[in-house]
């Protein structure tokens, strides 16, 4: 048997010296390849990353305008589209923020004129009538409010909150308690918290009927909020229509107001990367859900 040395099998040596430089070619072509794609898909998830903050978020996001010349194009396009949308929600809302402010003063003078007519029970419906208006303008008010005030978000004891609340309605004659501890610091808007859970309990108190519980609840990832009455509830397939602004479902819920309680609440709880839920409550009636992160 003859044993060959690679000197004597030149094709052998070409083959096996072709082979890595195929190889190696490709190794490069990946290294270089991988950074490249990575830097013409980067402004591609920038721009659909704030795609889907449109209309969830009231502040628009700047795009950069760097990559590919066909992304520059969309980037730059995407923030002019943001930009008018911006200026078409700022006017519009100003507009009906001005008008429900003017309002106030009117009010104020019904309520001053009515207070000079006699006792009676005339008087008696114009005082709560107004009284209505002046709630239905201060929520409408909070409703634009909500989101655009720029208040800072900073550790904040959500139960102090929540305890408060219900001893100031128990205070006024309602049948409230409050379940959960009596500690739970949290990053929040403070004051917009205490904004949004006074409307839940508003809305329990003037749509539900008592006892109203509170109960706080630590989970893994932050803390539960569960809002809950003994009234007659809204059916499920309402629950959508429920948190829509100025969507009021007297034929489940009864009562006044403008139906934005629920509607203030959904956008403070999604502005501070939680949730709303609505669900059956244990008695019988209707239990908001809110989920706020840790």
């Amino acid at each position: 048997m003859f044993s060959l040395t690679p000197h004597e099998h030149p094709r052998l040596a070409v083959d096996n010296g072709g082979l890595f430089s195929m190889l190696a070619m490709a190794i490069g072509i990946g290294l270089v390849a991988v950074p490249v794609v990575r830097w013409m898909t980067r402004p591609l998830r920038r721009l659909a990353e704030a795609a889907d903050r449109v209309g969830r978020d009231p502040r628009p996001v700047m795009l950069a305008t760097d990559g590919p010349v066909e992304v520059q194009h969309a980037a730059i396009a995407f923030n002019a589209m943001q930009g008018r949308i911006a200026r078409l929600i700022e006017d519009r809302t100003e507009a009906l923020a001005s008008l429900s402010h003017d309002l106030r003063t009117p009010l104020a003078r019904l309520k001053l004129r009515a207070s000079f007519l006699d006792e009676g029970e005339e008087r008696t419906r114009m005082e709560a009538d107004i009284t209505e208006m002046e709630a239905m303008v201060s929520r409408t008010l909070e409703y634009f409010r909500e989101g655009r005030d720029a208040e800072p978000t900073v550790p904040t004891n959500l139960a102090a909150i929540l305890q408060t609340l219900a001893d100031d309605a128990a205070d006024a004659g309602h049948d409230v308690t409050y379940h959960g501890p009596a500690q739970a610091v949290l990053p929040l808007r403070r004051l917009a918290a205490k904004r949004a859970f006074s409307n839940l309990l508003n809305n329990a108190f003037q749509h539900g009927a008592p006892p109203v519980t509170i109960t706080l609840t630590a989970t893994a990832d932050g803390w539960v909020t569960d809002i809950a009455d003994a009234g007659t509830g809204i059916p499920p397939t309402e629950f959508e229509r429920a948190v829509s602004p100025f969507v009021r479902l007297d034929a489940a819920r009864g009562g006044s107001g403008v139906g934005l309680g629920l509607t203030i609440a959904q956008r403070f709880a999604a502005g501070e990367g939680g949730s709303l839920t609505l669900a059956q409550a244990p008695a019988g009636g209707l239990l908001v859900r809110v989920k706020l992160r840790g």
